[in-house]
């Protein structure tokens, strides 16, 4: 994998705006490691309990007059915005604090579009009020997919092919701002990612299997890829244990990402995961998907 957190001159203090999942976790373990005293910015109903052992204030999702507050009040070097958020913003949550209310006519038309347009939003605001927005693969780049074989077996060539097909529909896909992930078995797309997410996707997909919508008991592969044109500052793809898990209880031979665009939590947890369930995991360059496991 890549070189550890990277040196900086006198690192200061880093705010991480924390959704679901282990990545925020292990990210704010790091930047502990390294000195720079993470504060926590948990969202509501999204954020792991673990974070809150760090000092934290808790934000719903359209509370953007709070967050600002708190970025000034503790004042970091840097913001870091890491891991999902499974709920759409709730219009009725709207905290009527003047802050928001004043952004509001920025924030409302976004909420409209994919999660990509609607985060651009979110870092354009942190960042004129005086904060630089940082990429999680700038401060831990350790938790990016390399190019290449990652873990498990080497595809095939009737799997590369899958995987060809599937970066076609994620890439369709992450051009509407869609989402960024697509299941295909053989030359046939057979489920794209929508609110639902990756997990639920990939349960719709064993679902289908089990009902004979999918011929055979295995074959086919995950993809997932940043979104055509995304800001990689906030919400790259990201796969983990339980991507593995329920990959395999889908019947798939493997998932590919797109290297140096997707993320890994839990990296030798998960690759010793896939390992033994003999599902591959691999770095994608989309271009040329054809050449997947083979670096």
């Amino acid at each position: 994998m890549a070189p550890g957190l990277r040196d900086r001159a006198a690192p200061g203090r880093v705010a991480i705006v924390a959704g679901n999942g282990r990545i925020p976790v292990f990210v704010a373990e790091r930047l502990a490691a390294a000195g720079r005293n993470p504060f926590i910015l948990a969202i509501e109903g999204e954020a792991d309990s673990e974070l809150l052992r760090y000092e934290h204030e808790t934000v719903y999702t359209t509370q953007v007059g709070v967050l600002l507050s708190a970025l000034r009040r503790v004042n970091p070097q840097e913001v870091v915005m890491v891991g999902g958020v499974k709920a759409r913003p709730d219009l009725w949550r709207l905290r009527p604090d003047w802050t928001t209310l004043r952004l509001a006519a920025r924030i409302l038309p976004k909420l409209r579009h994919g999660d990509d347009a609607l985060l651009r939003s979110v870092i354009s605001m942190i960042e004129e009020a005086g904060f630089p927005v940082r990429g999680v693969h700038e401060l831990v780049p350790e938790l990016l997919a390399d190019r290449g074989q990652i873990a498990g077996p080497r595809p095939s060539r009737r799997d590369r092919e899958t995987i060809a097909v599937a970066v076609k529909g994620a890439m369709a896909l992450g051009a509407l701002d869609a989402g960024q992930a697509c299941v295909a078995v053989g030359k046939r797309i057979v489920a794209l990612e929508g609110a639902e997410g990756t997990d639920m996707m990939l349960q719709r997909v064993a679902e289908l299997r089990a009902l004979g919508r999918i011929k055979g008991k295995r074959g086919g592969v995950l993809v997932k890829l940043a979104k055509p044109g995304q800001d990689l500052r906030a919400d790259l793809p990201t796969i983990g244990s339980a991507t593995v898990e329920n990959a395999q209880k889908a019947g798939l031979n493997g998932i590919a990402v797109q290297a140096e665009r997707a993320l890994i939590s839990d990296f030798a947890t998960t690759c010793d995961q896939a390992k033994r369930a003999s599902l591959f995991i691999v770095g994608i360059d989309p271009e040329m998907p054809e050449k997947a496991g083979e670096d």
